[in-house]
């Protein structure tokens, strides 16, 4: 045969319909053809050498065979591991990405995924949600499969792969409570994020018999984190730690710290959220709880093409994966000044 072989020629040395065909080639969308009849499309595909043209498929199919993913901030060292890893999971399923960055802007982030949407995206992996469910209803009125991931509602209307915001936040006190610290800060970001709103219900949980504890909420980025640090630190008496939403703002209040001259953890024990990559290097050393950002993007990924698939059956109840949080213990948090020395800072 000099020409390439078509789905017509497939067709035909199969014994088969081309509706039939084309119904094994997109089994993708839920599809599927009879054991027997598969295995002579099969044959008949490998003695052909035929390949399927993915433009033509899309066409004909309705699915363009990508999947969106929309995060909240293509600056904030969270996101990398997570696209990464929903990239890696739903290219070896086939599909291609496409990725859009929300800039923590809910109006933006309805304009991208309408533009997604536009595009025929097969499914959609949301990791950018600031709002409720509301302003995201007409996602959820498309019947689009759509999986959160490291963001939730406060009504379970999606798969859902997120950790376990509150008990990270729990976690994280309770390290600074079994180091001795009692007057304990938390510098807060946008409520209206529920992970945000989890951790701050966390820690007010894990304070409510201290108090001397204090909050302050501000913006999610590292010079919000550095503003909120100095707010608190200018309170007397000075909080001697302080927990952070995330690891970006954590790394805004060493920053402050060293605009006061105070060392941490010697003067201002410091604990982050998130574990991105930054906070591990040599000098920050970073005490935080692990969002497992890969692990929350590689399953949201494998749950969205288990939807679109078919895998899972129709009209299910959406799946909450909640992964339990886990602290990872560095260099930046230590026992109170008070407690060692008689409250004397030992010289460095």
């Amino acid at each position: 045969m000099s020409s390439k072989p078509t789905i017509n020629d497939v067709a035909a040395r199969a014994g088969v319909s081309k509706a039939t065909v084309s119904k094994y080639l997109n089994v993708a969308l839920g599809y599927s053809v009879a054991p027997k009849t598969r295995k002579k499309i099969e044959a008949a595909i490998r003695e052909l050498d035929f390949h399927p043209n993915p433009i033509a498929r899309s066409l004909t199919s309705g699915s363009s065979m990508t999947i969106g993913l929309v995060i909240a901030d293509i600056k904030n060292p969270f996101f990398p591991d997570l696209v990464a890893s929903v990239q890696e999971v739903v290219e070896a399923g086939g599909y291609n990405l496409i990725l859009g960055s929300s800039g923590r802007d809910t109006g933006r982030e309805i304009e991208i995924i309408r533009s997604m949407v536009q595009r025929r995206v097969d499914g959609l992996v949301l990791a950018s949600v600031q709002g409720g469910s509301r302003d995201l209803e007409f996602v959820e009125e498309l019947g689009l499969p759509t999986v959160l991931a490291s963001r939730d509602l406060p009504e379970l209307i999606w798969d859902t792969v997120v950790i376990d915001n509150l008990q990270g936040a729990e976690i994280a006190v309770k390290h600074l409570r079994d180091l001795g610290h009692t007057r304990i800060g938390y510098v807060g970001s946008n409520p209206t994020v529920k992970p945000f709103l989890d951790r701050l219900h966390g820690f007010e949980a894990a304070t409510a018999d201290l108090p001397e504890s204090v909050t302050v909420t501000v913006g999610s980025m590292m010079e919000d984190g550095r503003l909120g640090t100095h707010e608190l630190l200018a309170r007397t008496p000075r909080p001697t730690a302080l927990h952070f939403a995330n690891d970006v703002m954590a790394l805004g209040g060493l920053v402050a710290c060293a605009e006061l001259a105070l060392s941490v953890p010697w003067d201002v024990s410091i604990i982050g959220h998130d574990n991105i990559t930054a906070g591990s290097l040599p000098g920050i050393g970073l005490t935080t709880v692990d969002s497992a950002a890969a692990w929350v993007g590689a399953r949201a990924a494998e749950l969205l093409l288990q939807r679109i698939r078919g895998e899972l059956v129709e009209g299910e109840s959406p799946q909450l994966v909640m992964r339990p949080a886990k602290l990872i213990l560095r260099s930046s948090t230590a026992p109170p000044p008070e407690s060692r020395n008689g409250g004397q800072v030992p010289a460095r």
